[in-house]
């Protein structure tokens, strides 16, 4: 079967409706399974994932309509469509009303089921899609820098495929936007990304929240449960913080990786899905390895295709970008005007090393925001921000400042460097800085070998 192919299921106890409905949708590209009784379809509904049912109301001891409330009762949420040739009008309407997507009265043509079907998939995905714009997923990655540039050339290139990515970085780095930017250029842009953070859920109840639990699987499970990976079917999972996942969710994830299969907590048979994993983590996941906290299979597994996001200070050159539109996002969201910002306040920004990333960028600008008149100058920035060489309070902002500075800074480079005879990374490691940054600042302060080395 393509995994592309929208699957149907049928229940209807005549073998020549199952017939006509798997030759009739077949010819339009769909799968069918067929179930004759109630325990047959509900074997094929746990053991996989289905886009439509299809459901005769007068099936014997349990009609469709019961049969119908059992399935919403164990967390399958498929659409139904039912069909009947002998239902009054009372269990017609009954079955529209809670929550039928259609029905169709017997003899019924291969047109009408089909056109019916198509319908039914067409409405089921424009509701997931709308319930997907209710929350935040941009996938604008705002900068120009070359390590930018190549980072969304090789996550576009790499979102065309099928592989597992692990997306690795800084916290505040921006690992969301470029899961984000790998499901929007992939084929399954229109199906569902969701997304988990693997540290934010307790050890407990992560194998609950992934694969889902069966009514009465444990204490508290009043009714059954769709886990997360039921919930991406067709579209993309990704799990931030994966280093953070205990060994048994483990097992089960590579499980899911290798054969497609996610059973329930409490389930006696597993479910096949279609979901694409990626993974993020701002941790050394070959170290867990190698201290045994992170499955070795586990990680070659997730680790097909490696993207690391750069932290904010390995591209400073990307600062004002970055700063017009996070202050578009902030005006809009808390209802204020975007405010004029000094030369002087984005040279500041510059200067910092910024070990929050862009989370810490956009939080020191919302306070900006908030709090400064008019004009943002450098008198409105934080501590922080301004260092150990901070002004007294209500002081001008004098260019004869920031000379003094520079000049002190240059200086003290100069003589790091000396020391260490014009290596660089030993001087940024003494200077307690990137070997990045420290480039940086070389060319900023105009600082050449002549200047170093004697």
């Amino acid at each position: 079967m393509n995994a592309a192919q929208p699957v149907v299921m049928v229940l209807d106890d005549e073998k020549n409706i199952r017939s006509a409905i798997e030759i009739a949708l077949g010819q339009e590209g769909m799968h069918v399974i067929a179930a004759h009784d109630v325990a047959a379809a509900l074997r094929l509904l746990h053991e996989r994932i289905v886009d439509v049912m299809i459901i005769d109301i007068r099936l014997g001891e349990l009609s469709g309509l019961d049969f119908f409330r059992r399935v919403q009762a164990d967390g399958i949420g498929a659409p139904a469509i039912f069909i009947s040739g002998h239902a009054t009008l009372t269990e017609a309407a009954q079955a529209v009303k809670m929550g039928g997507f259609d029905f169709l009265e017997k003899p019924f043509s291969a047109e009408k089921i089909a056109v019916s079907v198509r319908r039914c998939l067409e409405m089921s995905n424009l509701r997931e899609r709308l319930r997907l714009a209710e929350g935040p997923h941009d996938t604008q990655i705002v900068g120009e820098s070359a390590v930018i540039r190549r980072l969304v050339a090789d996550a576009v290139k790499v979102a065309r495929t099928s592989a597992s990515v692990l997306i690795t970085g800084e916290s505040g780095a921006g690992k969301e936007l470029i899961a984000n930017c790998i499901h929007a250029n992939s084929d399954r842009a229109q199906q569902p990304f969701v997304k988990v953070n693997c540290s934010a859920i307790p050890e407990n109840l992560i194998e609950s929240e992934l694969f889902g639990h069966e009514r009465g699987a444990f204490t508290g499970a009043v009714a059954a449960r769709k886990g997360l990976f039921e919930v991406a079917h067709r579209g993309v999972l990704f799990l931030d913080e994966i280093a953070d996942l205990a060994g048994g969710a483990q097992a089960k994830i590579l499980r899911a990786l290798q054969n497609g299969e996610i059973q329930r907590v409490g389930a006696e048979r597993p479910t096949l899905v279609d979901v694409r994993v990626l993974s993020g983590t701002h941790k050394d996941l070959k170290r867990a390895v190698a201290e045994g906290t992170f499955r070795e299979d586990l990680y070659y597994r997730l680790n097909v295709v490696p993207l690391r996001v750069p932290a904010l200070r390995e591209r400073l050159e990307d600062v004002p970008l970055l700063v017009a539109s996070l202050m578009r996002r902030i005006s809009q969201r808390n209802n204020i005007r975007e405010k004029p910002i000094d030369e002087e306040v984005f040279e500041e920004l510059r200067r910092h090393d910024w070990p929050g990333n862009v989370r810490e960028l956009q939080n020191v600008l919302e306070r900006l925001m908030i709090m400064s008149g008019d004009r943002i100058t450098t008198l409105d920035l934080p501590e922080e921000i301004l260092g150990a060489d901070g002004r007294v309070e209500g002081a001008p902002a004098v260019p004869a400042l920031k000379e003094f500075r520079d000049r002190a800074e240059r200086e003290h480079i100069i003589a790091t460097l000396r020391r260490h005879r014009g290596n660089v990374s030993q001087s940024a490691l003494e200077l307690g800085v990137g070997r990045t940054y420290l480039h940086k600042r070389l060319s900023v302060l105009q600082i050449t070998k002549k200047d170093f080395l004697l």
